[in-house]
């Protein structure tokens, strides 16, 4: 059988599986290869994970826009499905119907799988040591915003996320995400705000804060002190809690 070869095979082959996705088919290769680690990185950063209008924001103060693959595709996707619905079973133009509605979710997908690994690999190069929330993400995905945590597809990414860190040699770090977006991570006072103020002043220390930067700052120190607040780790050099800028 004849494929195309997007890039030549690595390593020695362990499994080959033919897949089919509406009308394309595919053949997925599993190869054992030897791990390529990069340079030591001393740079660690925190990141925030969102829905709208950021996927993700860092402690140093980058904004990632969240592409809303989904959400943009969401009409169209919804006229297909009506036109698929309206056809009759058995009939020549519901199959026709159906691939069309299969190869727009396979787009989406495609979208979505690209802007991970782009995202991830970006991280794990610039960043020895990457820290984000344990987030219970199968009970986020049953909540009020199930819908924009399934477009964003923060399982997928933090699953590409350590695999291409572990390959590179990099750490990434889950912490505990209990009161990261209440804390100032300039003086450590806490105060509940709702969720949509987005930047505030802290009335113990006066620092002008970006919530999210705020909770990615937050994020990265728990990663150097343990339960109690004590410190088990100096912080990398540049890496110290600051008060960002709006």
């Amino acid at each position: 059988v004849k494929v195309k070869l997007h890039r030549p095979l690595e390593g020695k082959i362990k499994t080959a599986t033919v897949k089919r996705e509406g009308e394309h088919w595919y053949i997925i290769f599993i190869t054992e290869v030897d791990p390529k680690p990069l340079p030591p990185s001393e740079e660690a950063i925190g990141i925030d994970l969102g829905t709208n209008p950021h996927f993700l924001v860092t402690s140093e103060g980058e904004m990632v826009e969240a592409p809303r693959h989904f959400q943009k595709a969401e009409e169209k996707l919804a006229k297909a499905q009506r036109e698929l619905s309206r056809k009759k079973k058995g009939k020549s133009g519901r199959k026709k119907a159906r691939l069309k509605v299969a190869k727009l979710h396979r787009k989406i997908t495609n979208q979505r799988k690209d802007f991970h690994h782009k995202l991830a690999r970006r991280l794990v190069n610039a960043y020895g040591t990457i820290v984000h929330e344990d987030l219970n993400i199968l009970a986020l995905s049953r909540s009020y915003v199930a819908k924009g945590i399934h477009d964003a597809g923060w399982a997928a990414f933090l699953q590409i996320l350590a695999y291409k860190a572990e390959e590179a040699g990099r750490r990434v770090i889950k912490v505990d995400p209990k009161y990261t977006s209440q804390d100032c991570p300039v003086c450590g006072h806490r105060e509940k705000k709702p969720l949509w103020v987005r930047a505030y002043t802290c009335p113990q220390c006066g620092a002008l804060l970006h919530r999210d930067v705020a909770a990615a700052q937050n994020i990265l120190a728990k990663a150097w002190t343990g339960p109690s607040g004590e410190t088990l780790r100096a912080f990398p050099q540049g890496n110290t809690p600051r008060s960002p800028g709006l």
